[in-house]
């Protein structure tokens, strides 16, 4: 045939999909592809494609391949072990992570595209069929065991069976539980939550709660999502900061507060190797906007108010990592409490985007 292309690239997996990941990246630079610092690519993974753009500290894990005519992968996306990505045209924005065992392909044509935002996440076997064009706007999460379906054949069109090929958009900040159907030509606006075991269908409007088979708006605003008053920020944010301290100790940390301030220490190695380590992570109450930020003697800044420009700046001058709950955003850079952090937030639904210094 002259259109067959097999469905799994054995011959590049055996060729190089073996070697070790600092000569795979070699040999995608050798090809043309642009490949950023700190990109790892895993024992059977490949990377296949025209027109490669391969972000900084991006992974793709164990015997997973990505295949297409022009790939944009995001800077620290995460793709899990035995992922199969093969579509024309692909592009994954920065913070995305896709879990083990996703599937995206299938029946397609040539301009099919398979477009996702930043910091959303695809959870394990979940099926994506982007038949026409699937898109996936920022902040966004898709549950495991989710089917996404962009066409609808099987039977003749010659003997009166609807025949359906569709683009599927999923807005910002969407949620779809565990094991949702979509149908082609769906539209689904921001800020909506569809609940687990519901088929999707049509057009569902912003902000609301969809459930059923087919899925219906069963609340929307002002009942879902509710307001949340400043008072309730606060109690919730020290809610979050309790339990941050108790995992913190599970791992075997130090962990006091004193005052606006979380001291945190951990003594690793053995016998008269080891060594003390300690993080400091300064943390501002207030729904108020930081214009002028404190004297911050440690690693982080978390502020639940806004932190105006200049305050981030000043921040960054002097390598504090901050993180701002309001405009839900966090400077690039990273470290252990830093992003040990950042992983708690995202149990409680919140997940920063980081912004680069001006400097950078």
């Amino acid at each position: 045939m002259l259109s067959d292309k097999p469905r799994f690239p054995i011959r590049q997996m055996l060729l190089h999909g073996w070697w070790p990941s600092v000569l795979k990246v070699l040999l995608y630079r050798l090809k043309g592809y642009r490949v950023g610092r700190g990109v790892r690519l895993a024992f059977g993974s490949v990377v296949l494609g025209r027109a490669v753009d391969l972000g900084d500290y991006c992974s793709i894990g164990f015997f997973s391949f990505v295949r297409g005519q022009t790939i944009r992968i995001g800077s620290r996306v995460r793709i899990g072990a035995a992922s199969m990505l093969d579509t024309p045209h692909i592009e994954i924005g920065d913070g995305t992570k896709i879990n083990e065992q996703v599937y995206v392909g299938g029946l397609q044509f040539p301009d099919s595209k398979f477009l996702v935002g930043r910091n959303c996440q695809i959870m394990q076997m979940t099926f994506i069929n982007p038949a026409r064009t699937v898109s996936i706007g920022d902040d966004s999460g898709v549950g495991g065991d989710s089917l996404l379906f962009g066409h609808t054949s099987w039977l003749s069109c010659f003997e009166g069976y609807p025949i359906q090929f569709e683009p599927i958009r999923i807005g910002n900040s969407v949620s779809l539980s565990w094991r949702v159907f979509v149908l082609p030509g769906t539209q689904i606006a921001d800020g909506v939550v569809v609940g687990a075991n519901s088929l999707v269908r049509g057009s569902i409007p912003p902000r609301c709660l969809a459930v059923g088979f087919p899925a219906r708006v069963v609340s929307r605003e002002p009942e879902f999502p509710r307001p949340v008053s400043p008072e309730e920020k606060v109690r919730l944010l020290e809610e979050i900061l309790t339990e941050f301290q108790s995992f913190l100790r599970a791992a075997g940390a130090d962990c006091r507060r004193e005052g606006e301030t979380i001291l945190v220490t951990r003594t690793t190695g053995r016998f008269w190797r080891s060594r003390r380590e300690a993080w400091r992570l300064v943390v501002n109450s207030s729904t108020a906007e930081v214009s002028e930020p404190p004297q911050v003697q440690g690693n982080a800044f978390l502020s639940l108010g806004p932190i105006s420009r200049d305050a981030r700046s000043r921040l960054d001058r002097a390598a504090v990592i901050w993180f701002d709950l309001a405009a839900k955003e966090r400077s690039d850079a990273g470290g252990e409490l830093a992003d040990d952090l950042a992983g708690h937030l995202r149990r409680y639904g919140v997940r920063c985007f980081r912004v680069k210094a001006a400097s950078q």
